[in-house]
């Protein structure tokens, strides 16, 4: 191949395209009350006039919905691993409601998991709700483990060990009661089943449903557990990863050009991060070169990104100082019998940080690229799941670009080509598992008591992935609406791309059917990609996947070394 001559002009570049079909709608009726306005999925939520206000249901109906379209799948691997281990369904009942299970019978039941910890070691949870400390009603401070890895990142901050010793109980439960569940010890082995099968209960939390096999004991009303089964992901369907539907614009492609999609998270307009100001580094610096590396189609391989996903983190955490001051400003105005002023108003943080992410956000679609804003837990919308889409209002250049941009709900999800099935969200979901899931157990010296260690966020989005569900946590510990029909966050069709927002660094992992790590994305057709996307705030980090291999690479904005 020649170079081209000085007096013939470059031919124009243009960029990667992938075409997307949205289904994070699904979500938003859930969540959207009458005649809402708040984006896509408004007209489904408010069509029918016999549709009640969310509040209007009770929250055990979300167990019972989810209960009932887990069941089956839970039960269908339950009985596989008995004809993997030799046994005769024959010789086990199926039991369908948990209050007529027999003594001394083996047995599979099928419940929703709840862990009852003693009230004594119970994380102390202040009473107070309010805006201001939206966060800290979640991830309490007060519970804060000694030498935070980063500060300010959105992270639980520190994992509950499950103790039956010191009056922890765990219990399967249904409509029709619950039983306690102890697992088998080491010298009960009348079924040779897989250590991965075995129950620990630190490795579930409240409200996973799951099948588990085991007799109870005669005069106890305990259930020694012999293995426990979740629902799992979904099969694939036979062509679930045709990459019809996406092209590069340029004939003669290679495999560089193969469209990309950028998934990135954590922008936190409107502040710098604590790691910046101790490194002399600045965050608008680095969304200045992120700007630059998708705008300018001759910089790197960024003509073959054919969208980029925002995954929460828009706007930075709001300050209790700011809202104080804010406050203030309120009383004085109301007290001078002036109108009232609002902390959203145009001279607030919030106000500020939305009018630089608007800009930002009609920066990159003016170049042509696609862009869909996921919500995040800092941003203006709801704060119980799902999340609805951010008001347009709020960005309204953004807006104006009505082909490119897209507000979706908190969770995300879209079919991008013809059958690649991409599954997210900001990653709330995902640090709030982690609080149950302690990975490790130190000491932290003397009398001090024991420091746990999260498991990591990969690890807790694999969970999910393995429990068939994206948000097990909810309602108990994540905020979310509470539904009746059906539970919009069950995995009923299994995703190709399923990513994690706001999370402390890149981590990725290739699962197959049953979600078991495997080597390589190629090794098998159905295979699903978990991806972890790091907070830009604090590694400047954002993630490309390749849509034709899943393949992943993580580009690195660092201004420090300039």
């Amino acid at each position: 191949m020649t170079e081209a001559s000085d007096n013939h002009a470059m031919p124009p570049t243009t960029r990667a395209y992938s075409t997307i079909t949205p289904s994070w709608q699904r979500f938003h009726e859930f969540a959207a009350p009458l005649q809402s306005n708040s984006g896509a999925g408004s007209a489904a939520a408010s069509s029918s006039n016999q549709q009640q206000h969310p509040y209007a249901r009770q929250y055990s109906h979300v167990y019972a919905a989810r209960l009932a379209g887990l069941r089956s799948r839970c039960l269908e691997n339950a009985r596989r691993t008995l004809k993997e281990n030799g046994v005769d369904e024959d010789d086990v009942m199926v039991v369908d409601r948990i209050i007529q299970v027999e003594e001394g019978k083996l047995s599979i039941l099928v419940g929703t998991i709840v862990k009852e910890t003693d009230p004594k070691r119970r994380p102390v949870v202040s009473s107070t709700y309010d805006d201001e400390d939206a966060c800290s009603f979640l991830f309490p401070n007060g519970l804060a483990a000694k030498g935070a890895r980063v500060e300010g990142a959105q992270e639980p901050l520190r994992a509950h060990l499950f103790d039956s010793k010191k009056g922890d109980l765990l219990h399967l439960e249904d409509e029709s009661g619950r039983v306690e569940l102890f697992p088998f010890g080491d010298s009960q082995n009348s079924m040779d089943v897989d250590n991965a099968d075995a129950l620990d209960a630190n490795k579930v939390a409240t409200g996973v449903v799951a099948a588990v096999i085991g007799e109870v004991i005669e005069g106890k009303g305990v259930m020694h557990v012999r293995s426990i089964h979740f629902a799992g992901p979904p099969l694939f369907g036979h062509d679930a990863k045709s990459a019809d539907g996406m092209r590069g614009t340029l004939a003669g492609e290679t495999e560089t050009d193969d469209p990309q999609i950028l998934l990135v998270s954590g922008l936190a307009f409107g502040t710098d991060s604590p790691s910046d100001i101790k490194a002399g580094g600045s965050l608008a610096l680095r969304r200045e070169m992120l700007l630059e590396y998708l705008t300018n189609s001759d910089i790197g391989n960024g003509a073959a990104i054919s969208r980029v996903i925002v995954a929460g983190g828009g706007v930075a955490p709001p300050k209790k100082d700011a809202f104080a001051d804010s406050n203030k400003e309120n009383n004085h105005h109301t007290n001078g019998n002036k109108s009232k002023k609002t902390k959203y108003e145009s001279t607030s943080p919030m106000a500020f940080s939305l009018r630089e992410l608007d800009v930002y956000f009609s920066e990159i679609l003016s170049s042509g690229i696609p862009v869909d804003y996921i919500p995040g837990w800092h941003d203006p919308t709801n704060a119980n799941w799902p999340q609805r889409p951010i008001h347009s209002c709020l960005l309204p250049n953004s807006c104006s670009f009505v082909d490119l941009f897209q507000r979706s709900t908190n969770p995300y999800e879209c079919t991008v080509g013809e059958k690649v099935r991409v599954l997210g969200s900001d990653g709330l979901n995902v640090a709030d598992l982690r609080r149950f899931l302690p990975r490790s157990v130190t000491n932290a010296g003397g009398d001090a008591g024991e420091e746990l260690t999260a498991v990591s966020a990969v690890d807790a989005l694999n969970h999910t992935f393995r429990y068939g569900h994206i948000a097990p946590t909810g309602p108990d510990s994540l905020p979310m609406f509470p539904s009746s029909e059906s539970d919009p966050f069950i995995l009923n069709k299994r995703p190709v791309v399923y990513f994690s927002g706001n999370c402390e660094k890149f981590e990725t992992r290739v699962v197959g059917a049953n979600g078991e790590e495997i080597a390589s994305a190629n090794a098998e057709k159905d295979v699903s990609r978990l991806i972890c996307i790091p907070s830009f705030a604090l590694t400047g980090e954002v993630v490309l996947v390749n849509l034709k291999t899943l393949e992943c690479q993580v580009m690195s904005f660092d201004d420090v070394r300039l």
